[in-house]
């Protein structure tokens, strides 16, 4: 599995990037910016994320050093050894090693820090989950991808994307709790396995619950199979009272399920999994199935002929 990489952060590395560019600018250009993952650095530049790499060691603790025609420096901030890494500038400027950067620049540094923590745990918790459900495989990345682009799509914020990206990525978490051969059953459930299976998005908030800061992303892994028309689980919820988040990632992981393998059914096309959203009335939230249309549409893997509805003006407005 490649390193997991929160797509809804990207605005947080520019903003790393804008400030620590602004206060290195008499030093040189083309800031890269470093960290540690396990045996090799993984970095950042502008244009998003650079391949994982191999870096001297005595780098770790550079002031000022050069390597392979650029100059480099550490920046300890949030418990992580950042480098970064600048092409100089031309004439020379001030020597690097005399740098000293302050909480502006340390602030955001710190903050991605807590991120890369819960990226780590994030891509453990993800590996345990498709290793008892082989034929699962992909499925949380696929789904935390097409979540955030059918939310930017509905116009969430910034803060809305990241909570809906974990959201997405951790949907499943209490699958975990499950037997492994309820998870490849193929025959109908019994309705006491049935009951067992829909316990596990309450297992799995009760888990995320307990991790300082992601109480909210709780709540929406809890309700993400509720319906609009009150038909869903575990509590019943029906209309405004569906965090949209949960609505979303409700809809993704559905339409991704009928797209991909599954042990008790067989895989559709894109155009017949829409289809039968489309049929269930009061399943689905009409603005989510309006938007993920037109991202698979934007995406050129579905007609471009829309299949449903713009949604009503009433129905704009987010809950």
């Amino acid at each position: 599995m490649k390193p997991l990489e929160l797509s809804s952060i990207a605005e947080v590395w520019r903003s790393a990037l804008t400030i620590l560019e602004d206060s290195l600018r008499p030093y040189g250009s083309d800031l890269q910016i470093w960290f540690p993952w396990g045996k090799t650095w993984r970095g950042h530049d502008r244009k998003g994320m650079l391949p994982p790499t191999d870096l001297p060691h005595d780098l770790g603790q550079a002031k000022g050093a050069r390597f392979g025609g650029r100059l480099w420096t550490c920046l300890p901030a949030g418990q992580v050894s950042w480098l970064l890494c600048l092409k100089p500038a031309s004439p020379p400027g001030p020597d690097l090693a005399g740098w000293t950067p302050g909480p502006r620049e340390s602030a955001p540094l710190a903050l991605l820090a807590e991120f890369l923590r819960l990226e780590g745990l994030l891509g453990l918790t993800i590996k345990v989950l498709e290793h008892r459900a082989s034929e699962r495989a992909g499925h949380w990345d696929r789904v935390r991808h097409l979540a955030v682009a059918v939310g930017r799509q509905l116009g969430l914020s910034p803060a809305e994307l990241v909570d809906l990206e974990l959201t997405a990525l951790l949907h499943d978490l209490g699958k975990v709790a499950l037997p492994a051969d309820i998870l490849e059953e193929t025959r109908p459930l019994t309705p006491a396995e049935r009951r067992q299976v829909e316990s596990h998005s309450l297992v799995g908030a009760g888990m995320i619950r307990e991790i300082p800061g992601l109480e909210r992303v709780a709540d929406y892994v809890q309700s993400h199979h509720e319906a609009p028309d009150g038909s869903g689980y575990p509590r019943g919820l029906a209309g405004a009272d569906i965090p949209l988040i949960s609505l979303i990632v409700g809809a993704v992981d559905a339409f991704d399920a009928m797209t991909h393998y599954r042990p008790y059914a067989s895989e559709r096309t894109y155009k017949e999994s829409i289809q039968e959203m489309i049929a269930q009335t009061g399943k689905y939230d009409d603005r989510v199935l309006w938007a993920l249309q037109d991202v698979l549409r934007r995406l050129g893997i579905l007609d471009t002929h829309p299949m449903v509805n713009p949604p009503a003006a009433d129905q704009e407005a987010r809950p």
